[in-house]
């Protein structure tokens, strides 16, 4: 079949790139506070990752000590981690403070 993955990245947003739920950071705290006030929404969400269906990227920020905080999305990371997917569709915001350290591996 025809290549879906090109067909909706042409927008002016930031690159979309699948990342590891195991790399997504939902603390404790919030994970419990989300699923006692929105725990319908987020099986609901749940069932539809493990339908395959096509959701809504989320927005992840990168963490200084590696893996990512959940810039938007958070109940969609939750429910995709529930549904155990193990990749998400994400678009990554703030990488600018980052640029340093991956141009600082070649001088070794």
């Amino acid at each position: 079949g025809r290549n879906q993955a090109t067909s909706h990245c042409h927008g002016s947003d930031a690159e979309n790139i699948f990342v590891a739920l195991s790399d997504i950071y939902v603390s404790e705290a919030t994970w419990a506070k989300l699923i006692a006030r929105d725990g319908q929404q987020i099986e609901q969400y749940r069932q539809a990752y493990e339908n395959g269906e096509e959701m809504v990227r989320v927005v992840l920020r990168p963490r200084f000590d590696g893996g990512y905080n959940v810039e938007d999305g958070r109940h969609r990371v939750i429910a995709a981690k529930q549904a155990g997917v193990g990749f998400i569709e994400a678009a990554i915001v703030g990488l600018a403070a980052n640029v340093e350290f991956a141009s600082g591996d070649f001088d070794e």
